[in-house]
């Protein structure tokens, strides 16, 4: 049953109705929101309108089936949200770290989030904020001090010292394409990390109008730079390619993150990208990726080394070959440094047969020598 009540009124109630959806959000009492005409309509919580959220990711690599979605990378982050109102004299925190989940769906169904003790929009705040980073057991944080957290003192910033321990995604299963899926930064029950990490953090998103943005769409960036090394052959024949390891040495492995300006390097400890088996051959027709590994932004130097160990088979003969070199030889007049969410790569094209080995013959003419002796 609706009843008609005083228009300046309606704010009022409506106002303390959708507070008190997000204090017992689990309640089953009826929920009191605003309607179009002055009324006051009766709605269950399951009626309300819900905070939902719809998170993508931005790609530093080339574009794969679901690369664009965030639960493709993580199935966790952690989101900081605010609401605005009373003419922006008033700020409430929502979500103070609030862990969302992807929930993984079945057949042609979209994929869907989920937190607990669901929150309900408030349709008289002025506007909302909200930022995250995944995934939820990521190596930041985020401080806004209770103000708005996309105010100009709220910060990203580093719990603890960061190492990556150098994972290639492609060891022991080199493929055709980037897998980009794996960094997950697991940890065993010491706490030390068994895979890297790709930390992620979302662009700051406001909402001022919950009604034409009922999700929240939040886009989530790298915040680590990208290595890929690729090998291909230049012909399939008459010869054949075997790629026996890879080897990229002494990235610097630790960093510290800051808002402003991203992970800094921190000490000198390094770490060594291997690609050690199986022995693969490479095609002509595509190239074939034996790095694929997170690395910590940082400049490109003369002391990271790339070595490249492969056999080249042409008939009844065998060789192997090692080419050395540096990545700022690599890198001469394309790039400086690592710089977050970039992907670097080095595609090697082994092309022998414009190395082969000809031979001419020739012969020295004789030398001439004579000593005359006359006899009497």
């Amino acid at each position: 049953m609706k009843q008609k009540i005083n228009a300046h009124r309606i704010k009022h109630v409506a106002l303390a109705a959708m507070l008190a959806a997000g204090l017992a959000a689990c309640s089953e009492s009826p929920v009191l929101v605003d309607t179009e005409f002055e009324d006051i309509a009766l709605k269950t919580p399951a009626q309300a309108s819900l905070i939902e959220f719809a998170p993508f990711a931005n790609r530093s690599t080339r574009a794969v089936a679901t690369a664009s979605d965030l639960e493709f990378y993580h199935p966790t982050f952690k989101v900081f949200g605010t609401k605005t109102s009373n003419g922006g004299n008033k700020i409430q925190t929502i979500f103070q770290g609030v862990v969302v989940r992807a929930v993984i769906a079945d057949g042609n169904e979209p994929n869907t989030w989920e937190y607990d003790t669901d929150r309900y929009w408030d349709t008289q705040a002025d506007n909302y904020q909200f930022v995250a980073f995944a995934p939820a057991h990521a190596p930041l944080g985020y401080q806004h001090n209770m103000t708005e957290v996309n105010s100009s003192t709220a910060c990203f910033f580093s719990v603890k010292d960061y190492t990556l321990i150098g994972q290639n995604l492609q060891q022991g299963a080199p493929a055709t394409a980037e897998k980009n899926a794996g960094f997950t930064g697991e940890t065993n029950a010491e706490g030390a990390y068994m895979t890297d990490c790709d930390v992620m953090r979302s662009a700051p998103l406001a909402v001022t109008n919950p009604a034409t943005t009922p999700v929240v769409s939040l886009n989530f960036s790298h915040t680590l730079s990208k290595l890929l090394v690729t090998v291909k052959s230049n012909a399939d024949s008459p010869y054949v390619i075997t790629v026996n390891g890879v080897k990229v040495e002494s990235l610097l492995s630790t960093g510290v993150y800051s808002h402003a300006d991203g992970w800094q390097t921190k000490g000198t400890q390094v770490v060594d990208y291997l690609y050690t088996a199986p022995a693969t051959q490479v095609s002509a027709s595509t190239k074939t990726y034996f790095i694929e590994s997170l690395v910590m932004p940082q400049t490109i130097t003369d002391n990271q080394v790339l070595t490249l160990e492969y056999t080249i088979t042409s008939g009844d003969y065998s060789e192997q070959f090692t080419y050395t070199t540096t990545l700022a030889q690599l890198f001469d007049g394309k790039a400086a440094e690592f710089t977050a969410a970039g992907s670097y790569s080095v595609n090697f094209n082994i092309a022998p047969e414009k190395n082969i080995i000809t031979f001419d013959a020739g012969v020295t003419q004789w030398l001439s020598s004579s000593s005359d002796i006359e006899k009497q």
